[in-house]
């Protein structure tokens, strides 16, 4: 059954501040004017569209919420957002009524057909309404039942397919959402938190009921019958220096479906090497870095080529890095220490998994770290006075911070994914920014000890250039290999 009026002002109240210290803070530029605006879109969308806006092979997903939430959290302006909402109701396919409701009794009846997503986003924004979001994850997503009972839904393979976005769509629901608990993540942040957006939520667990479990050889049923293993492990890191040397993966060609057919088995046996100890926050902090820098390097690093430069912002890598963002909020809201573990090995498997599908692309990481960081911006030059610090000839006396020219570039870019992923680079900045080369030394990729906080700024700024600085005069450009627009396509 559909949302009555009132429900729906309570699927999309006010979003609240930012959901932890360790997820991305509200950028100053918020009003009451697009606070309205933001919510208004929200709900539209939620009520007028399907969340897929074609039926192709490569589905493509409904990425309103995500353009319009970023581009609101960034500063952007009601007439911003009044832009972003008539570009996606153009291309929205519209909602349309499922077959039938989906019950308790019949939740596991349909996964995987589209044609129930409506049905599947009622039936979880009701139990939203009356459910603690800890609950609803743990019951749906992570425990056995939800994964190898009856007919094996594997509720926790479909959060991580389709590039992920199921995973993006619930892990931002979770940024936002009001709840109230102690954080668990950190012992040091133990105090009560808030967000407010249910209806995304919902929007997300019907997008993973609606995906397809493709990959069980990546998250076998072993991961969920055998106890979590203790110790150390091998670093992010070394496992993924090991793969680029393993000839089995070499010139494989092909869908990623028919990789984990072919070589998921080779594929986990890397991954369980990866070890999470779910009840300890400082190991869940420390394996959540690791994830960070090496899905972000996987996308920058790997886009990178001695001699040439930045020449390929890869699109499926792109989304490792917008995913990545979303882990701290799960982290704060899941309940369950075996849970916790769960999803971190999980999307490191699957990470690990798009990288090989992707061709293994190098790391030339000296090269990319000795590189000069890309400052200068195309546009009208400004004239310091002669009080300017550090001095009026210093290009500092411009724009000291680059994050501010990368930011009010991507506010006014057309491109839904770009918001995202500078937003995401943005608060990896200001978490991670100072961080010395040296903090992974004695792992086993090739000039590790060479990785060091800048590579934020670095990927923000090469990503800027390659999309188009189009507020600086640039035109606009597609991602590489985007799979919407045969444009993008790069041999």
């Amino acid at each position: 059954m559909a949302p009555t009026k009132a429900q729906l002002l309570d699927l999309w109240p006010i979003p609240g501040p930012s959901l932890t210290q360790y997820t991305a803070a509200r950028w100053p530029g918020t009003s009451p004017e697009s606070t309205a605006t933001v919510r208004q879109y929200l709900q539209r969308d939620y009520e007028e569209h399907h969340g897929f806006f074609n039926y192709t092979s490569s589905g493509a997903h409904n990425h309103t919420p995500f353009h319009l939430l970023v581009e609101w959290a960034l500063g952007g302006t009601s007439k911003h957002l009044d832009a972003i909402w008539d570009q996606h109701d153009d291309i929205e396919r519209y909602a349309y009524r499922s077959p039938a409701a989906i019950t308790t009794d019949t939740a596991f009846e349909h996964l995987g057909d589209r044609d129930y997503y409506q049905a599947y986003l009622h039936f979880f924004s009701d139990l939203l309404l009356k459910t603690p979001l800890s609950v609803v994850l743990e019951e749906w997503i992570f425990l056995a039942k939800a994964n190898l009972d009856g007919k094996q839904p594997q509720m926790l393979n479909r959060l991580l397919d389709g590039i992920l976005h199921p995973m993006l769509y619930l892990g931002y629901g979770i940024e936002f959402r009001y709840h109230i608990l102690l954080h668990p993540l950190y012992d040091s942040c133990a105090q009560p938190f808030f967000g407010s957006l249910p209806g995304l939520i919902a929007e997300g667990l019907a997008q993973v009921a609606v995906h397809a479990a493709t990959s069980s050889t990546l998250i076998p049923r072993s991961m969920f019958e055998a106890p979590t293993k203790r110790g150390p492990g091998t670093h992010a890191f070394s496992i993924v220096s090991r793969i680029m040397s393993d000839r089995a993966f070499e010139n494989y060609v092909g869908s990623f479906d028919d990789l984990h057919m072919k070589l998921g088995q080779k594929i986990q046996s890397y991954a369980a090497e990866w070890l999470v100890d779910g009840a300890n926050p400082q190991d869940i902090a420390k394996k959540v870095q690791e994830l960070t820098f090496l899905n972000v390097m996987v996308y920058a690093v790997g886009g990178w080529c001695d001699g040439e430069g930045f020449h390929r912002a890869e699109f499926t890598l792109m989304h490792l890095l917008t995913s990545s963002m979303t882990l701290t909020s799960y982290m704060a809201v899941i309940s369950s220490p075996t849970s916790k573990s769960l999803l971190l090995r999980a999307y490191f498997t699957r990470s690990v998994a798009y990288y090989i599908a992707q061709g293994r692309p190098e790391l030339p990481i000296r090269s990319f770290f000795v590189a000069p960081i890309l400052t200068e911006f195309p546009g009208p030059a400004v004239n310091p006075t002669a009080s300017a610090f550090p001095d009026p000839t210093s290009p500092f006396a411009e724009t000291p911070n680059l994050w501010l020219k990368i930011i009010q570039s991507a506010l006014v870019h057309p491109d839904d994914h770009l918001c995202k992923v500078q937003r995401t680079l943005a608060h990896y900045g200001s978490l991670y920014g100072h961080i010395a080369a040296g903090e992974f030394k004695g792992t086993e990729l090739k000039d590790c000890e060479l990785v060091d906080g800048t590579l934020f700024v670095r990927t923000a700024a090469l990503t800027m250039e390659w999309m188009g600085r189009i507020r600086e005069g640039e035109p606009a450009r597609f991602w590489g290999d985007d799979l919407n627009f045969l444009e993008a396509k790069i041999s």
